[in-house]
């Protein structure tokens, strides 16, 4: 898994997820979850739109940061997430799921309740 972009929000940290051309570990995957969930940032948005599939060691790492950002009381919210991308993170259940919404704008108002689009 490659990661395309990072970007430190207001409210978020924002990754966008690419596959990667190789079967390498997911070692910038882990990275960029590191960086993200030491940001101090109350939500991490994870952008699964280019993905086609999720491997083992992906939902892992996803699955762990989730967990951890729950400890911290942030959140981990997944963004334009494919049906098998979806089935390759929840087959693994490991306790209450991240977030999953359609779009960035239902991200931000998972993270800021009170948010509304400047658009509205």
């Amino acid at each position: 898994m490659t990661v395309v972009y990072h970007e430190l929000l207001p409210e978020s940290y924002l990754l966008i997820l690419a596959p990667s051309r190789t079967n390498e570990p997911e070692v910038a995957l882990a990275h960029s979850l590191h960086c993200a969930q030491r940001s101090g940032k109350a939500a991490v948005w994870v952008d699964c739109g280019m993905l086609h599939s999720l491997s083992d060691e992906a939902a892992r790492l996803l699955w762990g940061a989730h967990h951890q950002l729950e400890e911290k009381h942030a959140k981990l919210v997944l963004v334009h997430v494919p049906d098998r991308v979806r089935r390759d993170l929840l087959k693994r259940e490991l306790g209450p799921a991240p977030c999953i919404v359609p779009t960035l704008l239902d991200a931000a108002r998972q993270t800021s309740p009170g948010f509304e689009s400047p658009l509205a």
